[in-house]
């Protein structure tokens, strides 16, 4: 499975000398790990063979398999009884039309019911996810997990890849979660403006007048920036380009970003000296 021709292209990006990326298998398994719910698809026994599309509640297993709890009342359980092949769609928050530049995966695999003996540690991690899910002691419900063997993570417009299973299976979720993430991009745009415009003089080499400088997302490895140029030519439409830096370590949790950016900024300012 290769990537899609039309993934590529876009307005330039630069990257920091030895900036780290985070994998697609990384960035999937954050995703995953961040969400609770996502949206079930089995084959419909009526009508029969059709996508059937149900809102699930999932936690995750040391693997990162979905386990979804499941009645056997569901229309999907008795689809799955049936035919156990089945998709995951997993999705970051937007709104409208913008969650079309949000992120989300698809896990494909098959769909079966924990083994008797392992039911009460798949219905304990799936309660420290749902601690309010009364009715996973009724009766009718058990924890189903879903054996992925492909994945689909489209991180945006323009950046889309198949996953590895085995690479998301051995994958770590990011330390800085989505939560983290929003407050730092938020306090570095609204009170560090000038030293992200430091950072991108000293180690981006930007063609072009730099006109502005966003930081847009956060990692454990690093943090990507959108870059606003000045025209070319008098008159002509203002220029856009992005970015990676790459920290001086790996984040073992969000608190540690504070420190890498002074760091980052001590960096460029003694590069530019």
């Amino acid at each position: 499975m290769s990537d899609d021709p039309h993934s590529r292209g876009g307005p330039p990006t630069y990257v920091h000398e030895g900036a780290r990326t985070p994998s697609p298998a990384e960035r999937a398994r954050t995703l995953v790990a961040g969400q609770v719910d996502g949206t079930l698809s089995t084959l419909a026994i009526d009508p029969a063979g059709y996508p059937f599309g149900s809102i699930v509640t999932f936690a995750l297993d040391d693997r990162g398999a979905p386990l979804v709890l499941m009645s056997t009342m569901a229309e999907h359980t008795r689809n799955l009884d049936q035919d156990d092949r089945a998709s995951l769609l997993v999705t970051e928050g937007g709104d409208g039309a913008g969650r079309l530049a949000a992120a989300r995966a698809t896990l494909v695999g098959r769909v079966t019911r924990v083994a008797e003996a392992d039911q009460d540690a798949a219905m304990e991690a799936y309660l420290v996810v749902h601690p309010g899910a009364f009715w996973a002691r009724f009766p009718d419900f058990a924890v189903h997990r879903l054996d992925v063997e492909a994945i689909r993570y489209v991180r945006g417009f323009g950046e889309m890849s198949w996953v590895d299973p085995a690479g998301y299976a051995s994958a770590e979720a990011d330390p800085v979660d989505a939560a983290a993430q929003e407050r730092i991009v938020t306090h570095c745009n609204e009170d560090h403006a000038d030293a992200l415009a430091t950072i991108v003089a000293a180690f981006l080499p930007v063609e072009g007048e730099v006109t502005g400088v966003t930081m847009t997302t956060c990692d454990r490895y690093g943090f990507e920036v959108r870059i606003d140029l000045a025209p070319s030519e008098p008159g002509g439409a203002s220029g856009l380009a992005f970015g990676r830096l790459g920290f001086d370590g790996v984040l073992d949790e969000p608190g540690q970003a504070r420190g890498a950016m002074v760091r980052l900024v001590q960096a460029a300012e003694a590069a530019q000296a």
